[in-house]
């Protein structure tokens, strides 16, 4: 057994090894069709873009023919998709053979540079944003053009509110702020710089305190803001202050802004100047509570003259019963002392109320002679430690005035100054000086006592407004003044200090004239026994008049009822030579009395008397022939002259 083997192997196992393998070659035509992919890819993706696009797009050639358009043209003209292509956009866009006005696709078409223009289409009524610009070939020619064209009729019509709103808020005259939520200035309108006087670059950046004028406390503020700041509007008045430092009301309304979240941004403030409005409303307030006082004036004064007349007549009566050294004499004059200081005081009330009036016919008065005679009559009751210095021009022209008006208002400043000086060393000065190249007569009178704070100036002819004790008096007197001095023309300003004393300063305007001589007065004759009719529904003045008319030598016949005096005279219409009626009377009042009188004895003299005259004026009694009108009460002397003047005067 042979022990040798041979090793053999199959074909193929001890084989050379296989050669290198060779990659595969990439098919061409799989290639280009990736490509082909993606490039259609990408161009529906721009198709779907510039399609979802509000904007007209349109690709132009050179001869501004459309090569592609998206939806928004085709939509916008009425055109399907593919139609507008080949068509000139002016044709497709507007109907027209050539390209527009100042065309800026045109524009690009022959400098290949990129222009704009806005545009307003008739076919459509809208107002477009027109744009061209250049696609340059590898060569930087102009290979087409990209036509874009935007709607912006809406945003114009909205720019055009916006400027209309924004000049209406420039121009209004309430002010506009407005702010941050900390109060800071943002906007401000030139009415803001009218009204405070601070200009819009130095209110923008401060705080709204800058008008703060400490009127305003804590509490108020506090209100204020928390309302705000819970998204209410706010309406209320503040006293504002401006850069002046004067102070001004204003009026505001001040809402919140609020964003699309509910949060407050910033607030907007609407404020009105209302400081003229408040001053009319003060001086309507005035106006209403003088005329009420004036209402109760006159209510009262008819009475109270009535009684006063009663009164000082008897006083008169009595003491001519009584000899001059009766002990009874003293009492008497007294009386008649308290009587008239009594009737001044009905008078200046009387005045008040009757200072809103017309005035009446005034004659020319040469206030110096006036001024003269006050100052010797408040002489008299000066004490010695206060002196007066006059400086007064002699030379002044008249005024128009009533000379017993202007007396009062005279010695009621010269009270005021006594009173201010009290029982101090103190000097009163006058002067009357004529200014304003002889057109207006200036008078000044000057105390160097206590003088007054600025709210006791503001408020002296405040009727009832008094610095003095209650006892003093009523607080009428500078009111009075001031009705009388408006009701003459003039003006009256006062300037006071603590401890430094009051200046008044009157002026009213002179007239040119030339000084009234008195001519010689007719003397009055005797009483002549004449008939002379009384009428008042007062039996106590009756009964005075009566008493003093007959004890003068007077036949009287007299009634306290009008309608019963008016059928005695139908009677007895030629008995008489003269006729005293009351104005104010039951059934029948003096004017109509008068009037039934004259209609029967036209030329019969009539007396018209009142204890409130308001009611009748001089004019009124001319035009039914009062001879004269005599106001309660009626003093005995003032009586006797004026029925002698009367009847001797037929």
């Amino acid at each position: 057994m042979s022990g040798n083997h041979k090793n053999t192997s199959s074909p193929g196992k001890h084989s050379t090894p296989n050669p290198t393998k060779q990659p595969t070659t990439p098919d061409p035509s799989h290639a280009q069709e990736q490509f082909l992919h993606i490039i259609e890819k990408g161009k529906n993706e721009w198709e779907k873009t510039v399609d979802a696009i509000d904007d007209i797009i349109t690709i132009l050639d050179k001869e501004m023919r459309i090569i592609r358009a998206n939806k928004a043209a085709h939509r916008l003209f009425n055109y399907k998709i593919g139609e507008l292509v080949g068509m000139k956009c002016h044709q497709a866009f507007y109907n027209e053979p050539e390209p527009c006005e100042d065309c800026p696709v045109l524009q690009t078409v022959e400098n290949a540079a990129k222009h704009r223009s806005c545009k307003w289409f008739a076919q459509s009524n809208k107002t477009f944003d027109i744009s061209g610009s250049p696609l340059l070939d590898e060569y930087g020619q102009l290979s087409m053009i990209v036509h874009i064209a935007r709607d912006i009729t809406t945003a114009m019509e909205q720019e055009e509110k916006s400027k209309k709103l924004t000049t209406a808020i420039e121009q209004t005259s309430e002010v506009i702020i407005v702010t941050d939520t900390k109060g800071t200035i943002q906007y401000t309108n030139p009415a803001f710089t009218q009204t405070t006087g601070y200009s819009n670059q130095e209110a923008v950046g401060s705080n709204i305190r800058i008008l703060k004028s400490g009127k305003h406390d804590a509490a108020f503020y506090k209100q204020l803001w928390n309302q705000l700041m819970q998204g209410n509007v706010w309406k209320g008045q503040f006293i504002n202050k401006r850069k002046n430092n004067t102070l001004y009301s204003d009026e505001s309304t001040i809402s919140p802004i609020i964003d699309a979240d509910g949060k407050t941004t910033s607030f907007v403030a609407v404020k009105r100047d209302v400081s003229k409005e408040k001053a009319l409303e003060k001086q309507m307030q005035q106006a209403i509570k003088l005329e009420a006082i004036a209402t109760l004036a006159g209510g009262i004064a008819h009475d109270f003259n009535n009684i006063l007349s009663a009164m000082l007549g008897y006083a008169h009566i009595a003491k001519s019963h009584i000899g001059d050294n009766s002990s009874a004499d003293y009492a008497l004059d007294n009386i008649l002392s308290s009587g008239d200081r009594a009737a001044d005081l009905i008078k200046q009330i009387l005045t008040f109320s009757r200072q809103e009036q017309s005035t009446g016919p005034y004659a020319p008065v040469k206030i110096q002679y006036i001024l003269k005679e006050a100052l010797k009559l408040i002489r008299a009751s000066l004490p010695a430690t206060i002196k007066i210095e006059q400086d007064i021009d002699n030379d002044c022209n008249a005024i128009l005035a009533d000379p017993g008006e202007m007396h009062q208002v005279i010695m009621n400043i010269l009270a005021n100054a006594k009173d201010a000086i009290n029982k101090n060393y103190g000097l009163i000065r006058v002067q009357l000086t004529q200014q304003d190249n002889e057109k207006s007569i200036c008078l000044k009178i000057t105390d160097n006592g206590c003088g007054m704070d600025s709210q006791a100036v503001k408020r002296i002819f405040d009727p009832f407004f008094t610095t003095h004790p209650k006892h003093y008096g009523t607080g009428l007197g500078m009111s009075v003044v001031h009705g009388i001095i408006k009701k003459h023309g003039g003006t009256i300003n006062v300037h006071s200090q603590v401890d430094r004393g009051t200046t008044f300063t009157l002026l009213f305007p002179a007239i040119q004239t030339k000084e009234n001589k008195a001519g010689p007065t007719t003397k009055q004759g005797p009483v002549k026994n004449e008939h002379i009719l009384i009428v008042d529904d007062e039996p106590m003045i009756v009964d005075f008049l009566s008493f003093l008319l007959k004890k003068t030598g007077y036949r009287v016949t007299a009634f306290t009822e009008s309608i019963q005096a008016v059928k005695h005279f139908r009677n007895n219409s030629d008995s008489f030579d003269l006729v005293i009626t009351d104005l104010t009377m039951p059934d029948m009042t003096g004017v109509e009395l008068t009037r039934e009188i004259l209609s029967l004895r036209p030329s019969l003299p009539v007396i018209l008397t009142t204890g409130y005259s308001d009611g009748i004026q001089n004019g009124k009694a001319q035009r039914i022939d009062v001879r004269e009108i005599m106001e309660k009460p009626l003093k005995k002397n003032d009586l006797i002259r004026t029925i002698r003047k009367v009847l001797d005067n037929g």
